[in-house]
């Protein structure tokens, strides 16, 4: 039994409650029975009390006490943990633990005070001259990041203009309907409007050279706008290279209908536009050049072809380098030089100069030596004058 609960004074008070209670039960039963002495059961009880007076006395002689719940007795029970502290050493402990907790080093950027050199970043490192670069370093530095934006262009690889590849051409066609539908579409037979449009229609239904060549006459030349822009129309639906120069010129036409159907059908064709602005430069035939030029000029195709020189995709600036050489050889050269002077792309002003520097013809030298004096352009593009001079002539360099 554990007494930890329990003092001396409550022993000794239940015992004594304990005995009267039983003497007073001991009377009352032997009063009112005949039964047998209960003087066993006093001897039992008083032993009873006895033993518990007994291990009472013992437990306060030998100093074991009792296990209080209060802070006295939880302070002094702490003695009996040395036991547990007897494998650790409280130093070795104390000292890892601190390893542990210290934070990862990690390099720090230092903000350092205004006047403290070490802490700051030269910007010499950087720029290879003072902690401030001045603009003729800056102006250098971007000079040479364009150099080198423009040498990665895809129009330095081009150093000539390489021949038109052939094409298949359409046959001729003896049919009797298309050759009457080729009559009646010429205006010269037939000034009803109505009957050439039925025409118009039968010849859309052959896909013939012949067929093509009476299309391309009335896109060309019919007094009606409504038929011209039909038949540019049909002639783009053929989708054959030998429509091609039809709908260029087509793109001049002094009426928007036409001029709009043409130039959604210029772009709408899917054969190599580069190789028919070289086939018309093949055919060395002026007047034609001159013609093709200026409908590419007047529509705008040129000017936008400019900017297309600088692309890096190398179809689109094969196909602008084939349309410049259509213009050099044509003499038709007035808006290359104006846009060196004045477009806003210096790009674009090295691209048309390359241009001139391989597709050389000489009646460009007076025009570009007008440029070597024109103290309108920056310094970098009057070099590149100087070098396309002398890609014709170096002793004039």
């Amino acid at each position: 039994m554990r007494f930890s609960s329990f003092n001396h004074k409550t022993i000794l008070s239940t015992a004594l409650v304990s005995l009267l209670s039983t003497s007073v039960f001991a009377q009352s039963s032997a009063s009112g029975s005949d039964g047998p002495p209960l003087w066993p059961l006093f001897v039992g009880i008083a032993m009873i009390i006895g033993c518990a007076v007994f291990v009472l006395w013992y437990r306060r002689k030998h100093g074991v006490e009792t296990t209080q719940y209060n802070y006295e007795n939880r302070i002094s029970t702490s003695s009996h943990t040395t036991d547990l502290e007897e494998g650790l050493d409280f130093e070795k402990e104390l000292e890892w633990f601190r390893k542990a907790k210290k934070p990862s080093q990690k390099p720090r950027i230092r903000v350092g005070k205004p006047g403290n050199s070490n802490s700051q970043v030269k910007l010499s490192e950087l720029t290879g001259g003072s902690l401030v670069p001045s603009e003729e370093d800056t102006k250098a530095y971007q000079d040479r990041l364009k150099k080198q934006q423009y040498f990665n262009l895809p129009i330095n690889s081009f150093l000539k203009l390489t021949e038109a590849r052939d094409f298949v051409q359409l046959p001729l066609s003896g049919d009797d309907a298309l050759r009457s539908a080729i009559e009646q579409a010429n205006e010269e037979f037939e000034e009803d409007e109505a009957v050439r449009e039925i025409a118009l229609r039968i010849l859309s239904a052959f896909k013939t050279r012949n067929s093509i060549d009476a299309l391309s006459q009335i896109a060309l030349y019919d007094l009606s706008s409504n038929l011209r822009s039909k038949a540019i129309t049909v002639l783009t639906e053929f989708d054959h290279e030998s429509v091609f120069e039809t709908v260029l010129l087509a793109c001049a036409d002094p009426t928007r209908e036409v001029r709009a159907a043409a130039a959604r059908g210029l772009f709408k064709l899917s054969f190599d536009r580069a190789d028919a602005w070289k086939r018309i430069i093949a055919s060395n035939d002026a007047y034609r050049m001159s013609h093709a030029a200026r409908a590419a000029i007047e529509s705008g195709i040129a000017l936008k072809s400019f900017d297309r020189l600088v692309h890096y995709d190398m179809k689109i600036a094969y196909e602008a380098f084939a349309l410049v050489g259509l213009l050099i050889h044509s003499g038709e050269t007035r808006e290359i030089f104006e846009t060196i002077k004045e477009s806003k792309d210096e790009n674009v002003k090295f691209a048309l100069l390359h241009c001139l520097s391989v597709i050389k013809d000489d009646r460009l030298l007076p025009e570009l030596n007008k440029l070597r004096i024109d103290s309108s352009l920056p310094e970098a593009v009057l070099e590149r004058v100087k070098e396309t001079v002398s890609a014709y002539h170096p002793v004039m360099a």
